[in-house]
């Protein structure tokens, strides 16, 4: 059965996107050549040679694993067509017959080699895509009025379709207006952006986001509240015994978590038009200064 235009218009990309040089990333090649002890060009050809194989199934897994970059190739399509299961499947079907052959290149001048994509690679690397996630459209038109590049739009679509949680009201509400008030606003807009989907992912769609801002500033607030002391404590005793005294010694990276209280307290002042200091005596002791993103 023939792919409908708008599948064979997604299917054609993908394979185009699939059929590019592949130039090994640095964390992989260390992967391969930590595991197979630096293999020549022959040698990693005879290893992907049998797909089934643990080994081979793990490095085709890392070579197609879709990062942003590639999704982002893929938004120009996405946000002017609805994909389902069923369009997945037939897309899918048609990456096989296709018998996509690109050629894989080491970076360090060991040679390149071309490589048949396994059936087996072809979906997860499809469902890892999220074609089928619908960014709601209220989203998708604050995103149209809000933001003039388009190279931006398509990255903050792809990283919108990565998301695990619903677009319920609240939530759209939420996003629509951090757009609209951070984007301008602000050089850390994405900054804000991963930390708020981060949070929506791990957050209770039943209860007010901004309290729930609130209550995780000040578990942050806590932490650094106990890093300090035991950095006094340490001063003193070793971590065997404050351990044996019944402390609990967790490794806090405080610049870290001073970062996040400064994220939410921009996100909350840029929609809410407050932030909550809670737990501090004296809120100048933490201020909303966007300029700590660069703290070490």
């Amino acid at each position: 059965m023939p792919l409908k235009p708008k599948q064979q218009h997604l299917g054609d990309k993908i394979a185009a996107l699939l059929q590019s040089e592949i130039v090994i990333e640095d964390n992989i090649l260390d992967y391969i050549d930590s595991t197979f002890l630096t293999p020549s060009v022959e040698n990693f050809r005879q290893i992907l040679a049998d797909p089934d194989s643990c080994e081979a199934q793990t490095v085709y897994e890392l070579l197609f694993f879709p990062d942003e970059q590639l999704q982002k190739q893929l938004e120009l399509i996405l946000k002017s067509q609805t994909y389902d299961d069923k369009d997945v499947e037939e897309i899918i079907t048609y990456l096989k017959q296709k018998k996509i052959q690109p050629t894989l290149t080491f970076p360090d001048k060991r040679g390149n080699l071309k490589i048949n994509i396994p059936d087996s690679t072809i979906r997860p690397f499809m469902h890892r895509l999220n074609i089928t996630k619908h960014i709601d459209p209220r989203i998708s038109k604050t995103l149209t009025r809000c933001i003039p590049n388009l190279s931006d739009i398509h990255q903050i679509r792809v990283m919108l379709r990565n998301c695990r949680f619903e677009f319920s009201d609240p939530i759209c509400d939420f996003l629509c207006q951090g757009i609209e008030k951070i984007y301008p606003e602000s050089e850390y807009f994405f900054d804000a952006l991963t930390f708020i989907l981060d949070f929506l992912d791990h957050s209770d769609p039943a209860t007010d986001i901004y309290l729930q801002l609130a209550e995780k500033k000040q578990n942050y607030l806590q932490m650094i509240q106990l890093a300090e002391k035991n950095k006094k404590a340490l001063m003193k005793s070793s971590v065997e015994q404050l351990l044996l005294q019944g402390h609990r010694v967790p490794a806090v990276n405080i610049a870290d978590a001073r970062k996040q209280i400064t994220l939410i307290d921009h996100i909350c002042i840029s929609i809410f038009g407050q932030t909550e200091f809670i737990g501090i005596d004296d809120p100048k002791e933490m201020p909303i200064d966007p300029g700590s993103f660069n703290c070490p």
